[in-house]
């Protein structure tokens, strides 16, 4: 889970975030099987306003597994961190929006820990969470972190599946590809999903 810094939110959602919050409650409070649609503002929903700041602020990778490109492999949904079942007050709350890929999103479905890591928050760090075997591509809380700390990266690890046997064997082949293209110098990390496992703070030497 790289880390991100929150960007600001758009226009739409300063003026309106409150007023669709509120509509949504009202919604769910009456029917509680309402199924949710992004309201409308103008000719577009909140959800064209939303997307395209959520993508670049985390340079299109999942927010949460960092797979990258997420259009070319899934439908590109917009994670409610709060799931909007739940807490429908956060629905257009723009710190509870995050980009993502559809695994993430489907893994974690309507799930709920207050103890899940947020990439966005100022604390975050991936080091002080997390920690990889770089010959299976597993990835694990840290060894060293506290008790408290660990239990935030077990519950996170968990909750989206970031430790999937697919998922390892897919950062082991983006590992591949990365050194080839770092020995040649002529591609950014950025154009790499997995990017916390190909070059994290506390890399070994590949």
């Amino acid at each position: 889970m790289r880390k991100q810094v929150r960007a600001e939110s758009p226009e739409e959602f300063r003026v309106n975030s409150d007023k669709w919050n509120d509509q949504w409650q009202r919604l769910r409070s009456s029917n509680p099987s309402a199924t949710f649609s992004w309201y409308r503002h103008g000719n577009q929903s909140a959800r064209d306003y939303a997307l395209p700041v959520l993508r670049s602020m985390n340079q299109g990778h999942c927010s949460f597994c960092d797979t990258f490109p997420i259009a070319d492999r899934s439908k590109e949904p917009i994670e409610h961190f709060r799931p909007k079942s739940t807490f429908p007050e956060a629905a257009y709350e723009w710190t509870n929006l995050y980009y993502c890929c559809d695994a993430c999103q489907s893994n974690k479905g309507e799930k709920w820990e207050n103890k899940l890591l947020r990439p966005d928050d100022p604390t975050y760090q991936f080091a002080r969470y997390f920690e990889f075997d770089f010959e299976t591509g597993e990835i694990r809380p840290n060894s060293v972190a506290i008790e408290d700390d660990r239990h935030c990266a077990t519950i996170t690890i968990e909750v989206f599946a970031l430790d999937d046997p697919h998922r390892r064997r897919y950062r082991k082949l983006e590992l591949r590809r990365w050194i080839q293209a770092r020995d040649a110098n002529d591609r950014s990390i950025d154009e790499y999903a997995y990017r916390d496992f190909l070059d994290p703070p506390t890399s070994p030497m590949v």
